[in-house]
């Protein structure tokens, strides 16, 4: 059967007779005389298929030259308004600090990497007149980050790639000081590319102000011949081991002895040995010693007094303790005082008597800020019971104003001795080792006005009131939330002259606590609303 056309097509042909219409669809045989005025027919709609057939290819060249037309009207009216654009006017000095803001961004993103669609690489690659602005600024190129792959076909090719690309970068900070960072994680480079990178590091030595070196163990240590040449502008040493598991190796003895600007000197490694090190421990301002902690393997640390009673310039100091090598420890105890030291951060993963000696050492009259936490893998109660910290924040009593504890077993009577001694702390974070805690610190911090402070007499209140500073207040509650004596306390400390301006209240993640969680938040959100109203900043959270 043939298939049967439109009434719509039929219609349309007009000069069809019906004789042959009425066949369409049909099966049915035209007459002889149809037949040939079919033929007829049939070559008049041929030609004026032709006909038609060239209109749609005239308009498609008509639409392509009018898209090309306004193409290129379009391109014109950019070009036009470009330059009009207000960067073109901006002055040289103004662009260049826009760059530099590209480039030393606070944003990690956003730091400075040997890749092409980054900043300073691709600023130089939007037009001339920024690339050679950008190659004329060298602050744009003193800080450079290489973060090299886990894994590489071709070590050697690689690394001569990276510096020699390394090599061109310092090349355009010209005579201004150079920070590297350089990272690898969980890969052991072949030697002999590694002494590429090595030799780099080297060549770079008398211009570089800060470097920072995380690699895995054997490949950092064979990265150290830096240490060989001038490092006269030297002010920040960052050494980190980077293997997923503990290894035989260890930082070998820093050897240091002409680095006059060094101030900062940060070690991260599974063991930390400081015998041996050359260091000029009377420069720096700021030391961090910490351990790449791993739960089956308990760290070691060396006796740290030794190199502290050195360190008389010391500003910041953070410290990570582990299992103490016995035959690091000094005979006796010596006073360590660090006449400079406003910061300290001390990170323990295993209690051992060596805490009582170096706590009790030490000798801080400008201390401002301690932090000290309980990192250990072991439940808390079986390791930590340190009371000895406390002595040393009573001998600083008189400057600290922020403290900060974390999973510490600290007594009643003893935490209650040491804070009222606090009269200049602003600020208390307490994350207690026992559950109950809580409750005890909040009934120790209300403030209960004595019957001889008559017209609350300011210097009688200081007398009885624990830590009168304060003003945050961060705590920590695990299976129980003492509502009504937090309550009291901030009800406490805001009718206090020096009121409590800020309270963070972190709830555990226990069944007891999650099950009630949006209900203590809310009565606490609902009791305190009047002082959040006033300025207290609330902040309660799981």
């Amino acid at each position: 059967m043939f298939s049967s056309p439109s009434t719509e097509l039929v219609s349309s042909h007009a000069g069809i007779p019906p004789s042959i219409s009425s066949l369409f669809g049909t099966n049915q045989v035209p007459s002889p005389v149809d037949q040939q005025y079919v033929h007829y027919i049939l070559l008049r709609f041929k030609s004026e298929l032709g006909r038609v057939t060239e209109e749609p290819c005239r308009a498609h060249t008509e639409v392509e030259g009018l898209e090309g037309r306004l193409g290129q009207i379009n391109g014109v009216i950019s070009e036009l308004e470009a330059l009009l654009h207000p960067i073109r006017r901006m002055p040289t000095d103004v662009m260049a600090e826009v760059f530099e803001h590209c480039v030393h961004s606070p944003e990690p993103q956003r730091y400075p990497v040997l890749d092409a669609k980054r900043a300073p690489l691709s600023l130089s690659q939007v037009c001339q007149s920024w690339r050679k602005l950008a190659l004329a600024l060298p602050r744009l190129w003193k800080v450079v980050r290489v973060k090299f792959p886990a894994s590489s076909p071709n070590w050697y090719r690689l690394m001569q790639s990276q510096t020699t690309a390394m090599r061109l970068w310092i090349s355009r900070s010209q005579s201004v000081p150079v920070s590297l960072f350089l990272t690898l994680y969980d890969h052991v480079i072949p030697s002999r590319s590694l002494a590429l990178l090595d030799l780099e590091i080297m060549r770079a030595g008398p211009r570089i102000r800060e470097l920072s070196l995380e690699f895995p163990s054997p490949s950092l240590y064979r990265l150290l011949s830096f240490m060989q040449g001038p490092l006269e502008f030297l002010e920040y040493l960052h050494l980190q081991s980077t293997d997923t598991f503990p290894t035989d190796d260890s930082i070998p003895p820093l050897v240091l002895p002409s680095v006059p600007s060094l101030k900062n000197l940060s070690i991260s490694s599974y063991d930390i040995d400081m015998r041996g090190h050359q260091v000029p421990w009377a420069q720096l301002t700021e030391l961090n010693l910490q351990f790449r902690y791993h739960p089956v393997f308990s760290p070691c640390n060396s006796d740290y007094l030794p190199i502290l009673i050195q360190c008389l310039n010391l500003r910041t100091c953070s410290l990570e303790f582990g299992n103490i090598i016995e035959d690091t420890i000094s005979d006796g105890v010596t006073p360590v005082t660090l006449p400079h030291l406003s910061v300290l951060n001390v990170f323990v993963y295993v209690k051992s008597p060596y805490l009582e000696l170096f706590f009790g050492a030490l000798r801080l009259p400008k201390l401002r800020s301690v932090t000290i936490k309980y990192l250990g893998f072991f439940p808390l109660s079986a390791c930590f019971d340190e009371t000895d910290c406390l002595g040393m924040l009573n001998r600083a009593a008189e400057t600290v104003e922020s403290v900060h504890f974390h999973n510490l077993e600290l007594p009643e009577a003893e935490l209650s001795s040491c804070l009222s001694q606090l009269s200049h702390l602003k600020t208390l974070q307490f994350y207690p080792g026992r559950p109950d805690r809580i409750h005890d610190l909040a009934a120790m911090l209300t403030v209960r006005i004595p019957s001889s402070a008559t017209g609350h007499d300011d210097r009688i209140l200081h007398q009885h009131i624990i830590c009168p500073s304060l003003e945050s207040l961060h705590l920590c509650c695990y299976n129980h939330v003492p509502v009504d004596a937090i309550v009291a306390l901030v009800d406490s400390r805001r009718q206090f002259k020096h009121q409590l301006k800020a309270l963070s209240l972190k709830l555990s993640t226990s069944i007891y606590v999650c099950d009630r969680a949006d209900e203590i938040i809310r009565t606490l959100e609902s009791r305190l609303s009047s002082y959040v109203d006033e300025g207290l900043q609330l902040t309660i959270g799981t």
